[in-house]
């Protein structure tokens, strides 16, 4: 059977049938589809090891950016893609409400700990995130609660959403979202209360494509500078992204550390499973080492090489391809003084990267002096 075929199967059977959560894993000698509703099964297949492989590919294809729309004659659903890389890789969709309050899990006027909910802001892969106030203060925050679809999916999607919260909330900075509270609804699930941040995405910005070289030195300094932060209070943010960072007015806030880790070092033996964002990720993570702050360093690369050319250096026809392309093929090269730099992140090994990004953030600072 084709790949294509299959996943407009999956994804038809996913508006059909209003699920919350599809799996695709390995299973004995091939792969096993689940679909879920309301935490239950509601449906499952199996297909062959090369079929299984080739579906994740065509997925990753569809969700090139981590998230996408799908639609049918009678419905349509925002899905975001989770690719766990490894020997035997594993994907995990799960499917967003839209964008109606009434579709969401909390509404306006419910009360989250000291908090009223305002309005919905968005949705990710592990939440959602509103705008709420405080009762007695009258400030405005951003409030992301865990979703109960992914509450009930996985325990460890808890203890990640937790690890999230402490990983921000023990830093102080700038450029990185700050932490205000953190509690348990009834149910459980637990929520963050954080600053409440305008402007756009940098995912949204690149969609126009490359930036003027002055931007894309101030974006890469105040980044730089919020890692060289996180590295030296022992956090690895683990997924630098421009989904990860809110451009307003030229200031840049790093957000988003759901896959952060607390004093992070090498992995000795390789992992079965990488969680990542497969454009982004370093080569060692694609052979299953973990994160460290050189993978911190490498997405950096990442980032800046696209912010100058307005494509990722990497990024094959399918996961498999764009992770193989980290591992093998050499840096294009790009017609700019920051060729060097975003060349040496890049490396394929990671003793060759700068020796943190606090140095990254000073040659960057001496890239503006110089253009002032």
């Amino acid at each position: 059977m084709d790949p294509i075929v299959v996943a407009d199967v999956v994804l038809d059977a996913v508006l059909a049938s209003d699920a919350e959560a599809v799996r695709i894993a390995p299973a004995g000698d091939g792969y096993a589809i689940a679909i879920a509703r309301s935490g239950e099964l509601i449906a499952s297949s199996r297909i062959g090891e090369e079929l299984g492989r080739g579906l994740i590919a065509r997925l990753g294809f569809v969700c090139e950016s981590g998230r996408t729309r799908v639609r049918s004659a009678n419905a349509q659903r925002d899905i975001v893609l989770t690719v766990i890389a490894g020997e035997r890789p594993t994907a995990e969709l799960v499917v967003l409400r839209g964008d109606a309050v009434q579709g969401r899990e909390l509404a306006e006027g419910d009360r989250v700990g000291h908090y009223k909910i305002v309005a919905p802001i968005g949705a990710g892969g592990m939440g959602d995130v509103y705008e709420a106030v405080h009762e007695k203060l009258g400030r405005h925050h951003a409030v992301k609660v865990l979703a109960r679809r992914v509450h009930e999916q996985d325990h460890a999607y808890v203890e990640r959403f937790e690890m999230e919260a402490q990983a921000a909330a023990r830093l102080r900075s700038p450029h990185i979202v700050e932490i205000y509270d953190f509690g348990y609804l009834p149910d459980r699930r637990p929520y963050i209360v954080m600053e409440l941040l305008g402007g756009a995405s940098l995912a949204d910005v690149l969609m126009g494509g490359p930036l003027p070289p002055s931007m894309v030195v101030s974006i890469g300094r105040q980044l730089a500078e919020a890692l060289a932060t996180a590295h030296a209070r022992e956090v690895v943010h683990g997924d630098v992204t421009p989904s990860n960072m809110l451009l307003d007015a030229g200031h840049v806030t790093l957000i988003d550390f759901g896959l952060a880790q607390l004093r992070p070092s090498p992995s000795e033996e390789p992992a079965s499973e990488v969680i990542g964002t497969p454009r982004y990720i370093a080569p060692e993570q694609v052979r299953g080492y973990g994160t460290t702050q050189a993978t911190d360093q490498y997405a950096f690369g990442v980032v800046m090489f696209e912010m100058l050319t307005g494509a990722a250096p990497f990024a094959g026809a399918t996961t498999y391809d764009t992770c193989l392309a980290h591992l093998e093929q050499p840096v294009p090269a790009i017609a700019s003084p920051l060729n060097s730099l975003v060349n040496r992140c890049l490396a394929k090994h990671p003793m060759e990267r700068f020796p943190s990004m606090r140095a990254i953030a000073s040659l960057l600072a001496g890239f503006e002096e110089a253009a002032s």
